[in-house]
């Protein structure tokens, strides 16, 4: 496991869309808000989410560890940003239906229906990157 570890760790450092947050103990890449450290000291590698876990950033599971395992960084940062992008239209897609039963401000409804656009945009986005390189497949994980 360590050796793939290393692996998709090599990958986020040689790739140039990712972002380089390094420290002065760690070396560290974003990339669609996935976060991969590596400490210097002890050279252990942990992959985060930083979109959820509210204050402290979560650890990936290890079925998103084996996301990375079988797709590499970029693939599977892709893949991930794609599950959360469809939990996301998920609630959206909750919210305005209470809002129209509800309440219903349509300053609130138009409020959610730009933000469903700009996320299906997002998703758009990426499943056409994945869809150029073949790799759209078997992208469904469980959180």
């Amino acid at each position: 496991m360590f050796n793939e570890l290393y692996n998709v760790f090599e990958e986020a450092m040689n790739h140039s869309s990712s972002t380089k947050l390094d420290g002065e103990t760690y070396l560290a890449r974003m990339y669609y808000g996935i976060k991969i450290v590596r400490d210097k000291d002890t050279h252990d590698i942990t992959i985060y989410d930083t979109a959820r876990g509210g204050d402290y950033y979560r650890e990936m599971n290890e079925e998103q560890y084996n996301m990375f395992f079988e797709n590499g960084w970029k693939t599977g940062v892709r893949k991930l940003t794609l599950v959360k992008y469809k939990e996301r239209l998920n609630v959206i897609e909750q919210k305005i239906k209470e809002e129209i039963n509800g309440k219903n401000n349509p300053n609130y409804i138009s409020y959610l229906k730009d933000t469903r656009s700009t996320t299906l945009n997002k998703y758009y986005n990426i499943t056409q990157k994945l869809n150029k390189n073949g790799k759209i497949k078997n992208y469904k994980i469980q959180r």
